[in-house]
């Protein structure tokens, strides 16, 4: 058996090891293949290190293939993100088992409860848009509008809204992967608290931005630490330069939000300050973060409404040598090992812009030149 994982490993920690090393025991799987997010992250921003480095750490944590999960869906929402990595596992023509972690652990639950989201009644539609329509974010009101029909904790933990969107889009592309839901444990997402040596991954990011030891949370392992301060110049700068026609054309921008990004980015002069002068109740921090690195990198509408149209190979082990030869018959789109062969496609070509940008943001002058994510070749741990 086959497990598939949707992950960021921003940075790979204890939690991420629990979750591979369950989900093998309670299926009796052999191989895990990741879809990972490359330089640009769910949240909005970038990722603390580079994706080979994370690559590594995942395939020393028990993770035998892993994939890139293009830009286009990696800084977008939860529904696109998911739809993205789902469809590029299910490509893949060898995974058997969607795993994700989740606070409630019930795969049966959350898969109920995904049917009922994909099959929306107009009453739950209407109300929604009658609690937007009153200040509420989306995600608020979604959870509002579905009371009494789907758990109110599942559409408001972090992993549970994320694993209801795998489910869905697993549903709705027809891919017959069988899931399973991992109980997570120890600290909750986003949460600074410490539980069975699990922290989660925002807390290990603050610890190794202020140069302290997180290796007590993580396996060990060193790598170059990005910062992502290092792109407010060029975040203000693009936004001032461009201008709301511009802004209005990024994914995600709608009812008017260029104009709170031009005045915001005229009295802004770093990220942190943007976004809590765009910021409102109707609009969550993550999707102001994320409209702001679009910004940066040109993530468009149209380009965010590409089809997945390729699988680029980031890292194997020997057993995702192995996965790697039945996917040459196997798989459902092309397979890019070297990428430098690889030329003409519209997704591959915008996501090695996305990483040059990434770049500047590295610890050395050597580290900031453009061009490594051509020439660098997938980690291989044999």
């Amino acid at each position: 058996m086959v497990l598939g994982i949707v992950a960021e490993f921003n940075p790979f920690h204890n939690g991420h090891k629990y979750l591979i090393s369950e989900a093998k025991r309670q299926t009796g799987a052999d191989k895990v293949v990741a879809v990972m997010s490359g330089a640009f992250v769910q949240r909005g921003g970038i990722a603390i290190t580079d994706k080979h480095s994370r690559t590594a750490a995942a395939l020393d944590g028990g993770v035998d293939l892993v994939l890139e999960l293009p830009v286009i869906y990696s800084l977008n929402t939860a529904q696109k993100f998911a739809y993205g990595a789902v469809a590029t596992l299910s490509a893949t023509g060898v995974v058997d088992t969607l795993t994700f972690g989740s606070e409630c652990g019930s795969t049966t639950l959350l898969s109920n409860a995904a049917k009922k989201l994909i099959e929306e009644p107009q009453a739950v539609s209407d109300k929604i848009k009658l609690f937007t329509a009153e200040g509420m974010s989306y995600a608020a009101a979604r959870a509002k509008a579905y009371d009494g029909i789907i758990p109110s904790d599942i559409l408001s933990n972090p992993n549970d809204i994320l694993a209801l969107e795998y489910l869905r889009a697993s549903y709705m592309l027809g891919t017959g992967l069988d899931a399973l839901a991992i109980k997570r444990i120890g600290a909750a997402h986003d949460c600074y608290a410490v539980r069975k040596s699990i922290a989660s991954a925002a807390h290990i990011r603050d610890i190794l931005m202020s140069g302290r030891d997180a290796h007590a949370y993580m396996p060990d392992g060193q790598f170059p630490i990005y910062d992502e301060r290092l792109l407010d110049t060029a975040v203000i700068s693009k936004l001032r330069c461009e201008g709301a026609e511009y802004i209005k054309k990024i994914n995600d921008v709608s009812e008017g939000l260029e104009n709170r990004f031009m005045k915001a980015a005229i009295n802004s002069s770093n990220v942190v300050d943007l976004c809590k002068n765009v910021k409102s109740k109707r609009y969550a921090m993550s999707r102001i973060r994320r409209i702001a690195y679009s910004s940066l990198i040109g993530l468009t509408k149209e380009l965010a409404a590409h089809e997945p149209s390729y699988l680029r190979v980031l890292g194997m082990t020997a057993c995702g040598a192995e996965l790697l030869r039945k996917m040459k018959t196997a798989a459902h789109l092309p397979t890019v090992i070297k990428a430098a062969d690889y030329k003409g496609d519209i997704i591959f070509d915008f996501n090695t812009r996305a990483e040059n940008i990434f770049a500047l943001a590295a610890p050395t002058d050597e580290l900031k030149k453009g061009g490594m994510d051509i020439t660098k070749p997938p980690v291989i741990k044999l």
